[in-house]
This record gives C-alpha cells, structure tokens and sequence, in this order.
C-alpha cells in the first residue's frame, strides 16, 4: 500500500504543474454536456493521471473520463477515483482553492487519499496503516524523479491532525453554498465562526483540526469527496450521510452522493 501511495502523491504533483502551466492566459474554457465548465487544464491533468495510474492494472473512474456501466463497476473490489482538478469554477476565477484529488477505494471505502492543491503547493495524504498528514511546500521534497520513499515524506510532514479551533468553526463553500445550509448554520445558536475554502480544502482544514464541522446540503460527486474522506477518516474525523446517519459509500450503481456533514471527530 506504501508504493500505491508514494506513485499517487507522485502523480498528484506532476497532475498540478500541468494546471499551474495552464493557470493564466493559456486556459481554455468550455461547458459540459451537464452544463459544467470544464478546462483544458481539467483535461490535461485527467491525462497524467489516468496514464500513470493505468499501468498499476487497478481500475479508474475519473470526472473526466467515460465511466463504465454498473453492470462492469459492481464486480470491482478496488478502484481509483479521480478529479483531476477538483474547484474548477476556482480555478476559472483565479482563486488558489482548486485541488488534484486521488483515492483508492477497498470494498466501497477509501483507504488512501492524496490531496495537492498546486496553487499553495500544499499537498495532504494518507493511508490506513499510516494515518494522514499535511505537507507545505511539497514539490521541494517530491518530483517524479524522486527516489524518497513515503517514510522520507513522512518524516518532513505533520501528522494529522495538528490543530484545534478556540470556537466552533463551521466550514463553507464559496460556490456552492444555498438556502439549506444558510438555514441549518442559523440554528447553532452558540458561538460559532465561519470559514470559507474551495474545493476539497473543506475536507483538509477538518483533517488537520482547523475546523469542526463542513454541512454539504447540494450535489456533490464520488470523486469530489473520495481523497477527502479518506484523510478524513484516517485523521479521526468522519463524514455522515444524511439518509441514515453512515458513513459515504463508494462506486455506487449513482456516483452522486447523499447530502451529508463532515465533523473534525467521530461522533
């Protein structure tokens, strides 16, 4: 599982210097089929990852790729999935909160998730037997051509989580937040903060311990949350899905999920 894990932070960071060259006045926009914008750099990544990850003779499922029947998926008992550039619309924007996202998936579960966000050049992991962490200045310690092991990696990061908010602090989107989740944060009465990230960085700042609670009450995909919920979980927090209270469940027959809320602890 280690060199799973050391090819996936691998790709993560190659994946986001193909953004990071794309990011200015070389991006190209165009709209889904699903009227959702797509970029060339969402592309471009989506192909680094997809070669790299396709010789391991593990499946694929990826945000930007054809997604095969769940006649096919159903009999699979590992996968990967992949937004090979989770924040699109940040990304569109100029704003720095767009991610690289790998997980690989067990029975239904995330057992590793990589997280690069090549804009900060902050990358975050993790994996079961190892627990997650954060990493600053990440392309300093990997390139492809890197022989470091993930014990090398792991001895210049920090172990998740790493901090505690001093008020209970609520996580938010800045596309995706709606009347729902207004009307559910108005019910917290006691006092409380707000953070707003994009993308998967919800997800991280609850890993790490930098807030307490991310409410999703919108439609999100299996990609989007994967890498996230994998570090989540693997850093003691947990994501509940609002149909019955449990935990997400992964390559469903529907790759969306249920509106769900994340918490920094198992609750």
């Amino acid at each position: 599982m280690s060199e799973l894990l050391n090819i996936s932070i691998k790709t993560a960071i190659e994946a986001g210097f193909k953004i990071m060259e794309l990011f200015n006045d070389k991006m190209r926009v165009s709209i889904k089929r699903n009227f959702t914008p797509v970029t060339n750099a969402d592309r471009a990544a989506n192909q680094v990852i997809v070669d790299r990850l396709s010789s391991l003779e593990i499946p694929v499922i990826s945000e930007e790729s054809a997604i095969l029947s769940y006649k096919e998926r159903q009999h699979w008992k590992m996968l990967w999935l992949i937004d090979p550039l989770d924040g699109t619309k940040e990304f569109i924007s100029h704003s720095h909160d767009f991610t690289v996202n790998i997980a690989l998936i067990n029975n239904g579960m995330p057992v590793l998730g990589v997280i690069y966000a090549p804009a900060h050049d902050l990358l975050y992991y993790g994996e079961e037997k190892l627990g997650s962490f954060k990493l600053e200045h990440a392309s300093k310690f990997v390139t492809s051509e890197s022989q470091n092991g993930v014990d090398s990696l792991i001895s210049v990061s920090m172990k998740l989580p790493c901090s505690n908010p001093e008020i209970y602090t609520y996580l938010v989107s800045k596309s995706h937040i709606n009347g729902k989740t207004r009307r559910y944060l108005k019910k917290d009465t006691n006092p409380k903060q707000f953070i707003s990230k994009g993308s998967s960085l919800k997800l991280c700042a609850l890993a790490e311990g930098s807030a307490d609670e991310y409410p999703r009450f919108g439609r999100t995909m299996e990609w989007d949350t994967a890498a996230g919920d994998a570090i989540l979980r693997l850093a003691g927090g947990q994501i509940k899905n609002m149909v019955n209270l449990q935990p997400l469940n992964y390559n469903k027959e529907d790759l969306a999920n249920p509106e769900f809320i994340a918490y920094r602890r198992s609750r």
